[in-house]
């Protein structure tokens, strides 16, 4: 059941005729005002999350080190790893430019499979598409697809753009 399910049988119960001797009489406040507030701050909660804007993390040192072996230049802002017994590995951006309602970046990224000793890594052209909210992959003809999004894609994207 979900949680705005349960609250709703809860006010139900608690408001029930059967109810109404054994609750404790609050001055000046109706039931619907006690729904309603209940109801705005059960909003509240659940909208703060997805207001909540994203930005990365501090790069982790192990990160740091392996990026400063692996990935050419400087100015590598790093946007997240994955570390699990299949994969490890990480992304980063940099050198942001806004082109036409895009923030364009060379996205680096940072890949060992399970069993490989050595690691793997590129530099992508890449590009935070700020109206539809996706990235985007230049191919070797110039031309951008959609790189494959995964949960918190779209918050990374707003990030990027703010970064123009």
């Amino acid at each position: 059941m979900f949680a705005f399910q349960r609250f709703v049988k809860l006010f139900e119960a608690t408001n029930s005729p059967s109810h109404l001797s054994s609750r404790i009489p609050l001055p000046m406040a109706s039931p619907a005002l006690a729904f309603n507030v209940a109801l705005a701050s059960f909003l509240s909660l659940i909208a703060g999350p997805v207001q909540a804007e994203w930005q990365p993390m501090q790069e982790p040192a192990v990160w740091q080190s392996r990026r400063g072996d692996l990935l050419p230049g400087d100015g590598w802002i790093f946007m997240e790893a994955l570390d699990t017994p299949a994969i490890k590995a990480a992304e980063y951006i940099r050198a942001p430019k806004s082109v036409d309602g895009s923030v364009e970046v060379e996205a680096g990224l940072l890949i060992q499979r399970a069993g490989q000793d050595q690691w793997t890594q590129r530099v992508l052209p890449m590009r935070a598409n700020c109206a539809k909210g996706q990235l985007e992959q230049r191919q070797a003809n110039g031309a951008w697809t959609i790189y494959p999004g995964r949960d918190g894609t779209v918050v990374k994207v707003r990030w990027i753009c703010a970064l123009r």
